[in-house]
């Protein structure tokens, strides 16, 4: 995935505030949830059709080669809920993936020897293993699709992924905007720079 770029100092701080209220811009974190309720938009574990379609929303989005379908598929049969599909009632509209990497899948992803268009899946943790962090792999929402990520966010707040960090790398200005936005952080330099969020609280 291409990487986009900032100075460092342009980046805004926000510690004291959940991603959850990030999301949704409000002093609430309860107000995600409420407008996924009203709107009818709900989150669940993406099944191969919806990988399929997920692909083609994004393929038409981004102008950068992506993981195919199998490889996506073979990530979420590794470990199951790291692909998410977002619904409302005229069908999917969007989607979210992770990555949940194992010790040598951080360390292949820092030196650049993991293939994020056909990642190993040895670097992936699976199943009941914690992950070192969960890579943020992919996000496509239109319309609503946003406030349904208040069903992922509460599966990542569960005692397998709870306090693991976030990474990512935005592919494109706007998910530049949008990583900045939710709170995560640029660090690294040259070729190896990466959006970081931080869970390790209490």
């Amino acid at each position: 995935m291409a990487t986009s770029r900032i100075r460092s100092n342009e980046t805004p701080r926000h510690r004291g505030s959940s991603l959850q209220q990030r999301l949704a811009g409000a002093s609430r974190p309860a107000l995600l949830r409420q407008l996924s309720q009203r709107r009818g938009v709900y989150a669940q574990p993406a099944s191969q059709a919806d990988i399929q379609a997920l692909h083609a929303m994004l393929d038409a989005r981004l102008t950068q080669p992506i993981a195919s379908p199998d490889a996506a598929c073979a990530v979420q049969q590794a470990r199951p809920n790291s692909i998410w599909s977002i619904h409302a009632q005229d069908g999917l509209i969007g989607g979210v993936a992770f990555l949940p990497l194992n010790g040598l899948g951080l360390y292949n992803l820092i030196y650049g020897r993991l293939n994020l268009q056909e990642p190993d899946i040895e670097s992936i943790a699976v199943r009941s293993e914690r992950p070192a962090i969960l890579y943020l792999w992919a996000m496509v929402a239109r319309g609503s699709g946003i406030v349904g990520l208040s069903d992922i966010l509460d599966f990542l707040d569960t005692q397998a992924f709870r306090h693991v960090d976030i990474w990512t790398r935005p592919v494109s200005q706007g998910g530049e905007r949008l990583a900045i936005k939710l709170g995560f952080e640029p660090f690294g330099q040259g070729n190896h720079v990466f959006y970081k969020y931080d869970r390790s609280g209490p």
